[in-house]
């Protein structure tokens, strides 16, 4: 029984939400180092104030765990987990002991390490406290979780459903971080992991700038696919976005600014690991040309026409014809302008052809 709870529960959340916890881990480690993130604890565990801001962080992961499984019991295929609360009381709450044990890991692990840096620096009320929430949040999760079981059917007394109303470049990221976790996951990881890799190889010997550039070309085409998915999620849920009173100028401006949001990440990483050679405005030149050379793989692949076979070719031939450019010396200037103006021209062109094709079509 405890294997089929961890399918439906342990693995459906960290797979829903894989995304979430990637914006988390590059936000709290991408931007810090180990050194400075430890100094962080430190702090916290000397401070009141900030114990206790990390342990209301802390509930409101809970409460979305609990969520999560009140909303999982009440799916239509999970309404046999009703017959759950026939197994006697102990071994059901164990059940929901190991559960819950497995969807707070990320702050019973972030707690040991708290509590290991208390024992060294001998804040035993800190270390008390740390451990008193986390085994109170672990029973309260269990708890709400077997009450929900035994009434499956909510009562009138409700938290207030919040509505944030999203803006258009929005609509995708958020998606994209809902219910297609794991190609956000894969995406951004291998593109920022790629980016940290090139910079910590230069103080191992001397290289130049073009080393950036060969990384910044493979993290731009680990993005190569994101066009089609924009694509496929506007002709799905935004049917009537073609119809709306947008100039092409308009519409370029909302795709840039989602790539923007998409391509943040990266920035980030690439000032948080700037080789101590490079630049700083390189760098930020660097991203840009990136984010100009992403809209323009968005303009090429939104087509839902596009054979996925000849697109994969191009990707391959690009790869290999920017390599080139690259080891004869192409500089960024060049390629900034290239991937800015090539987006906007191209989405300009097939703007333009795919109007004289509707009109046509009515003639």
């Amino acid at each position: 029984m405890l294997t089929v709870l961890n399918r439906v529960f342990v693995s459906a959340f960290y797979a829903r939400n894989a995304g979430t916890f990637l914006v988390i881990l590059l936000l709290a480690f991408g931007f810090l180092s180990a050194v400075e993130h430890k100094a962080l604890i430190t702090a916290a565990l000397g401070s009141p104030l900030l114990l206790g801001i990390v342990f209301i962080l802390w509930g409101f992961y809970l409460l979305k765990t609990v969520s999560f499984i009140q909303q999982e019991l009440t799916a239509p295929e999970h309404l046999f987990l009703q017959a759950f609360w026939l197994i006697p009381t102990p071994a059901r709450l164990a059940m929901w002991f190991g559960v819950q044990l497995a969807l707070l890991f990320p702050i019973i692990a972030y707690g040991g390490w708290m509590i290991q840096i208390a024992s060294v620096y001998q804040r035993w009320d800190s270390l008390t406290a740390i451990g008193l929430v986390l085994a109170g949040l672990t029973v309260t999760g269990v708890a709400l979780a077997d009450y929900r079981l035994k009434h499956p059917n909510p009562g009138n007394i409700q938290l207030p459903h919040v509505s944030v109303p999203l803006r258009y470049e929005l609509f995708f990221p958020t998606y994209w971080l809902r219910y297609e976790p794991l190609s956000l996951v894969l995406t951004k990881v291998f593109s920022c992991l790629l980016l940290v890799g090139v910079c910590r190889l230069y103080p191992t010997d001397d290289y130049d700038q073009r080393l950036l550039l060969i990384g910044l070309l493979l993290a731009v085409l680990g993005h190569s696919q994101v066009g089609s998915q924009v694509s496929a999620f506007e002709h799905k849920y935004l049917l009537l976005l073609p119809n709306l009173p947008y100039s092409r100028l308009q519409r370029f401006g909302r795709y840039t600014l989602m790539y923007g949001l998409i391509w943040l990440p990266e920035l980030l990483i690439l000032l948080r690991n700037c080789p101590t050679g490079i630049r700083l405005d390189y760098v930020l030149w660097l991203w840009l040309t990136g984010w100009g050379w992403i809209l323009l793989q968005h303009a090429l692949a939104y087509p839902q026409t596009i054979n996925p076979e000849r697109w994969l070719s191009g990707i391959l031939a690009g790869f290999i014809g920017g390599l080139l450019l690259i080891m004869f010396g192409l500089p960024v200037g060049i390629w900034l302008v290239l991937g800015w103006l090539g987006a906007l021209g191209y989405w300009h062109w097939s703007a333009l052809v795919k109007d004289r094709t509707s009109s046509f079509r009515q003639d």
